[in-house]
């Protein structure tokens, strides 16, 4: 159950932060209201899923801590990269392969980097 209401947060957090912005920038809703934001939805959707999964995935605190950090520091990256992503290409697809892109390789690099160091584990004898 935590892990939908994870994968829940996360797709909704990203409509929330670009209507957020958009609000702070420009005083007020965008024309088409609060709805415009939903085509972020399938990118939190998809990149929450992604990032849920290898958390579960990770076999210690370690790896899914840096699963966690390339997700925070792929956010940047996937913010302007969703808003630009908008501009190429039509409709939820532009935010979800312009900003979705950054925040999966953010946790699989975190994955990654968190995996067995040379020396752990079993030595084989």
């Amino acid at each position: 159950m935590a892990r939908i209401a994870a994968v829940v947060l996360l797709t909704l957090v990203w409509p929330a932060a670009q209507l957020l912005v958009f609000v702070l920038r420009f005083g007020g809703l965008p024309p088409g209201g609060a709805a415009e934001s939903l085509v972020f939805v399938p990118m939190g959707l998809v990149t929450g899923i992604a990032a849920v999964w290898l958390w579960g995935r990770a076999e210690s605190s370690r790896r899914r801590r840096l699963v966690l950090v390339g997700y925070i520091a792929a956010s940047p990256f996937a913010f302007i990269g969703s808003l630009v992503g908008g501009l190429l290409l039509p409709g939820a697809l532009g935010p979800l392969v312009c900003g979705g892109v950054p925040l999966i390789a953010g946790c699989y690099l975190g994955y990654a980097i968190g995996g067995p160091r040379p020396g752990d584990g079993p030595t084989g004898a």
